[in-house]
């Protein structure tokens, strides 16, 4: 990565980012009571194609109950995922969050590239007030495409106004970030808080 002497904007990623989440929180406990195989519902039930139909802005009312009806079985389990949703959501990141806060302090414009449904995002907006803070926001649910797709990537420069070699990409997915860099971005494949801000003193940005 090659950082430019200029003033950088910032986009980070939400999930495992921003904001933990984890399924199994939730769904192991739930499939222990019922005796079902907590691996074949996310495989064969509600898998990576469902989980994209969210992502890509797909109503959560009539996704669950089309699933319901083809998965009789599982209904209950899927009901459980959007009654339940905010269970799976384990809070902010915090490490993350206080970089984002030193970013700010120093100047820099920071956003927000996520894969997220729209009504996701707006039931878990009110538990994150630091998320007032980014300059905008960009779902993968209010456009139809999902990172890696490059698309996306451009959308991004357009809404938010970047230069590419000038904006700074963190992502927890290296796919995502292989994309951003393709773009002429700068790209962090982030692991955590502190490697985060490691990576971010090294080039003397903090």
């Amino acid at each position: 990565m090659d950082m430019p002497d200029k003033d950088l904007v910032f986009v980070f990623d939400m999930a495992g980012v921003l904001v933990e989440w984890n399924e199994q929180v939730l769904f192991g406990p739930v499939c222990n009571q019922s005796g079902k195989n907590q691996d074949e519902f996310f495989t064969d039930v509600f898998g990576d194609q469902v989980k994209t139909a969210i992502s890509a802005g797909q109503p959560m009312e009539k996704l669950i109950s089309d699933l319901a009806e083809k998965f009789p079985m599982w209904s209950s389990e899927i009901k459980t995922y959007w009654e339940r949703w905010d269970e799976m959501l384990i809070g902010a990141i915090d490490g993350t969050v206080s970089v984002v806060g030193e970013l700010q302090e120093r100047g820099h414009r920071v956003y927000v590239l996520g894969n997220w449904g729209r009504e996701e995002f707006n039931r878990a907006r009110p538990r994150f007030d630091f998320l007032e803070n980014f300059d905008d926001i960009l779902l993968s649910g209010d456009c139809g495409i999902l990172k890696p797709d490059p698309k996306i990537f451009a959308l991004a420069e357009q809404r938010f106004n970047l230069v590419p070699e000038e904006t700074v990409f963190i992502d927890d997915k290296s796919e995502n970030v292989q994309i951003a860099i393709s773009r002429r971005w700068n790209g962090i494949v982030f692991e955590n808080p502190r490697q985060l801000y490691l990576v971010l003193m090294e080039y003397g940005i903090l």
